[in-house]
């Protein structure tokens, strides 16, 4: 009986020290998930808030060496510089990696400065801070504008306005991560909407059943801002261009939209002067007749002049490997004959 009441007590102790590892762990646990939590919360609330709002109200040359300062930091935005970089590295052998990845993050630190700049600052102090180069179509015409996902183009939506372009921009749903780290990137990300409606976008058109929406557009002299530069679909067309050397497959499907609809084409990149802020507009206009080769072709070569001058600007770098096609193998060596 004795043995049996041990028995039984070992029992229950040998329980109660599972259940108290158990707990243990899931203190722990949540512990450690609190505290990323807060820890992305802080980063969010100190990158999206805090810093650019301090920046976009100095003057600019001390708020610009603020963001240079702080792009020297390697550990800003670590979780999609080092892939990006990953990835960059082998399209761009020549390139450096510490200047490579301090031009990524100023950049990165620019884009939401830029969401407050176009709200506080005037058409006089944006005039002197832009370098154009080329015209924009006729006010009230449509027209589609083709742009990439390279520099910083928060900024072009009140130089459209001030030239008369009402206009949508094409993009898919925002997904989580996006913005930011943690939950205030979906706040950041409303207050950039809002922005983007308030110094002059029409709204956006998302992808996937669009092309309605962008017909009704045209006829109503509205235009279209979109971006190539991404992976195609495999059901949709893709057209075969030169980048950086090699051959990419770019989405086709706005360029034959365009042709179809009779609207001229216009290509245009937005630019960031790295060593003092300023911006540069490259606005490029297709012949009226442009057929699809021409626009994509032109389009290309384009990109190609903004990775060549600015490659670490380009935000795609990470899904290159699917805008990309692969190298051929190199072509076997012959051997040397043998000897008699």
């Amino acid at each position: 009986m004795m043995r049996g009441v041990a028995r039984r007590g070992r029992d229950r102790a040998s329980r109660a020290g599972r259940t108290s590892g158990r707990d243990v762990r899931w203190i722990a646990d949540s512990h450690v998930k609190l505290s990323n939590r807060v820890r992305r919360a802080a980063a969010d609330f100190l990158f999206l808030f805090v810093l650019p709002g301090l920046v976009a109200v100095l003057p600019w040359p001390l708020g610009f060496a603020v963001l240079k300062r702080c792009a020297r930091v390697d550990l800003l935005y670590r979780s999609s510089v080092a892939p990006a970089w990953s990835v960059a590295r082998r399209y761009l052998p020549d390139a450096d990696e510490t200047a490579w990845k301090r031009r990524h993050r100023l950049l990165r630190l620019v884009e939401p400065v830029d969401s407050y700049l176009t709200l506080l600052r005037g058409r006089t102090w944006w005039r002197r801070r832009i370098v154009r180069d080329g015209a924009w179509p006729a006010a009230g015409t449509p027209a589609l504008l083709l742009t990439f996902h390279w520099g910083a183009g928060h900024w072009v939506w009140s130089q459209l306005r001030m030239h008369g372009i009402d206009a949508h921009f094409l993009a898919r749903q925002p997904g989580p991560g996006d913005l930011g780290v943690g939950r205030l990137s979906v706040l950041y990300g409303r207050f950039r909407g809002w922005a983007l409606r308030r110094i002059g976008s029409a709204g956006p058109l998302y992808l996937g059943g669009s092309v309605p929406q962008i017909e009704a557009a045209f006829a109503e002299g509205r235009s279209i801002v979109g971006m190539l530069d991404l992976p195609p679909r495999p059901e949709r067309s893709a057209f075969r261009a030169s980048l950086l050397g090699r051959t990419v497959r770019l989405p086709s499907g706005l360029a034959e939209l365009a042709v179809r609809s009779g609207v001229p084409v216009v290509i245009f990149s937005c630019g960031l002067d790295p060593d003092t802020g300023t911006r540069t507009l490259r606005i490029e206009t297709l012949p009226a007749d442009a057929g699809i080769e021409q626009i994509m072709v032109r389009y290309a070569a384009h990109l190609d002049r903004c990775l060549r001058e600015q490659p670490a600007y380009w935000q795609m770098w990470s899904a290159a490997d699917a805008i990309f096609e692969a190298a051929p193998p190199p072509a076997p060596t012959a051997s040397p004959p043998t000897a008699p």
